[in-house]
């Protein structure tokens, strides 16, 4: 009696499939790390808007994306404190009245477009110069005075129904659903892309 068989060499298919693994995780991660570079830069250009500040004047509280790793395909953003003298925002109002650094200030203290607000009247008030040179407004409470701060960027970005938070999301899913769809098909293909590593920040 003889056996007759029918033999698979799967090695090749075994490289296939290794590779198409290797590169999915791959696809994900640029996907990923695309649509959070992108809804980085509107969100802070909304930020400006919000704060009623150039984007300069809080850049160190924004920093770059942390990009996803192999391990965790997810890439994060943390926006941290940065107090900005309510003097440096758009929307503020100082009329000197017993000298030129002594009169009456309205403005917002926090999110001036979306989300919640909170404007400010401040019948008697004072300009002082901080000694980095920084203008703030300031206000006497009995025997203690105490600086006016605008919005901070993470408190811009704390509400979700904020103008910031609402258009990071939008970018952010939309870009994600634009990108992974290519990025997945490259890899079934066995095609290779940028390792997402070498892509660089925002």
């Amino acid at each position: 009696m003889a056996d007759i068989q029918v033999k698979l060499d799967t090695k090749e298919f075994e490289q296939r499939l290794e590779f198409a693994s290797r590169e999915s995780i791959n696809a994900m991660r640029r996907a990923v790390d695309r649509a959070a570079r992108s809804a980085r830069k509107d969100a802070i250009r909304e930020m400006a808007r919000d704060i009623g500040a150039p984007a300069s004047k809080f850049r160190s509280a924004v920093p770059l994306v942390k990009a996803s790793t192999a391990s965790n395909i997810s890439a994060t953003w943390t926006i941290s404190k940065k107090r900005l003298s309510l003097l440096e925002l758009s929307g503020t109002r100082f009329a000197p009245v017993l000298s030129t650094l002594r009169g009456k200030a309205s403005g917002s203290t926090f999110r001036t477009t979306g989300g919640g607000s909170a404007s400010l009247s401040l019948p008697k008030a004072f300009v002082m110069t901080a000694p980095n040179g920084a203008r703030l407004l300031m206000v006497r409470n009995g025997s203690k005075i105490k600086a006016i701060y605008g919005a901070m960027p993470n408190t811009t970005m704390s509400q979700d129904d904020g103008a910031p938070r609402v258009l990071w999301t939008k970018v952010a899913e939309r870009e994600l659903a634009k990108n992974l769809g290519a990025e997945m098909q490259r890899a079934l293909d066995g095609a290779s892309g940028p390792s997402p590593s070498s892509l660089g920040g925002d």
